[in-house]
């Protein structure tokens, strides 16, 4: 679930993951409402809170996050690539 204060920041109809380990990762949202995470961050998350090692974490969220966006719909998330990942 996503921390209350994040949640409060974020339009009413933004679209979120669901998985806890992402919540510190939210860094923005878009003119349009979506949230904005980075994807350094959602890796270290996973690394942090699920022991995941840096290729486990990456090839989860590259395998079971990235992959569902295009079926989420017009509000789906959007990640953030850093310039230096």
């Amino acid at each position: 679930m996503v921390l209350k204060e994040i949640r409060e920041k974020l339009p009413e109809d933004s679209l979120v993951f669901d998985n806890y380990s992402y919540d510190t990762a939210i860094i923005g949202v878009t003119l349009d409402g979506r949230a904005i995470y980075c994807y350094g961050k959602m890796v270290t998350e996973l690394m942090q809170e699920e022991d995941m090692s840096y290729e486990e974490a990456c090839e989860w969220i590259d395998y079971n996050t990235i992959r569902a966006l295009p079926y989420a719909g017009e509000k789906a998330p959007v990640i953030m690539y850093s310039m230096e990942e």
